[in-house]
């Protein structure tokens, strides 16, 4: 289902959370103007949430406000998508980096998880080993990290450079949404909410707000190096159809996952934007692991 087909109303729960109280900020990192999210109380331990690729904090706005009970959740733009700024050169390094200014600017201390989708929680790995000791645990949502004899299928820094269509109205902009790689969701609602903050007015018309050069402009780390160094706290959560977690890339985490005692699961029926199709049980699921995970200082794991 496309963004632009009518639907019912949304449930009482995405209604509560979208009418949840957010506020917004922006730090300057880089020469770049980061902006981000902001639910919950101040002083509580720190939870960021990190979209993926092409993406935007908008797409957690129904997930982050169950969560504030426990803690001061965030999720930034990262420069070059969403509401931040642009870039001439971005990496995931530079990205972990935006993530730690905008934790820095919110008064975040090391009690903080962040949670990364697809590429951000590539980025989470990135943070986790560049800023080891600046958080307490990471999580990665259907993040494909390939073993180092198999290069990634999804190097989107390989694709032609296309620039962004310019359609001539804001309905005919947010009709074209579709989810990358396509997958079923149920629910279309949740779908309106995220291409309607995907898209805003430039000149000729209405276009996406990512860096159309994100792509040719973006350097692509090799993952496996970083997960293979990391010594902060990890978990992985991902989608049992998910066309992005293979087969190759699920043994070969689960491989390290078995040697570091890493927590390691699927959420039954769900695709890669897992957070679109299973958000309740995503929301079960991160609930119930961040119950007891990571240990505190002291605490028998």
């Amino acid at each position: 289902m496309s963004a632009g087909e009518t639907n019912p109303g949304p449930p009482a729960w995405v209604s509560e959370a979208l009418q949840a109280p957010v506020s917004e900020a922006e730090v300057l990192h880089d020469g770049a103007l980061v902006r981000y999210r902001s639910w919950g109380t101040p002083g509580l331990p720190g939870l960021v949430l990190i979209h993926g690729a092409m993406a935007h904090a908008n797409w957690w706005d129904f997930i982050a406000p169950r969560f504030v009970e426990r803690f001061h959740v965030l999720a930034p733009h990262l420069s070059g998508m969403g509401d931040s700024g642009h870039r001439d050169a971005y990496s995931t390094a530079l990205f972990s980096d935006d993530v730690v200014a905008v934790m820095d600017h919110a008064g975040l201390g090391a009690d903080t998880v962040v949670v990364g989708h697809s590429l951000g929680g590539t980025v989470a790995l990135t943070l986790g080993v560049r800023h080891a000791g600046r958080v307490r645990g990471i999580v990665m949502l259907d993040s494909a990290v390939f073993p180092p004899d198999e290069p990634s299928p999804f190097d989107p820094t390989k694709a032609p450079y296309r620039p962004k269509t310019v359609c001539a109205d804001y309905e005919t902009a947010v009709g074209r949404f579709f989810l990358l790689p396509q997958q079923p969701c149920q629910h279309p609602y949740l779908l309106q909410h995220i291409a309607h903050h995907s898209v805003a007015p430039m000149q000729g018309g209405w276009s996406w707000k990512f860096d159309d050069a994100l792509f040719k402009k973006l350097h692509l780390h090799e993952p496996w190096r970083e997960l293979e160094a990391l010594e902060t706290p990890l978990a992985v959560i991902h989608g049992d159809h998910s066309a992005v977690f293979t087969p190759a890339v699920k043994d070969y985490i689960g491989r390290l996952a078995r040697q570091r005692g890493w927590p390691m699961f699927a959420i039954p029926g769900a695709h890669h934007h897992l957070m679109l199709d299973s958000p309740r049980a995503l929301c079960g699921a991160l609930h119930g692991l961040l119950a007891g995970w990571p240990a505190s200082p002291g605490q028998v794991a």
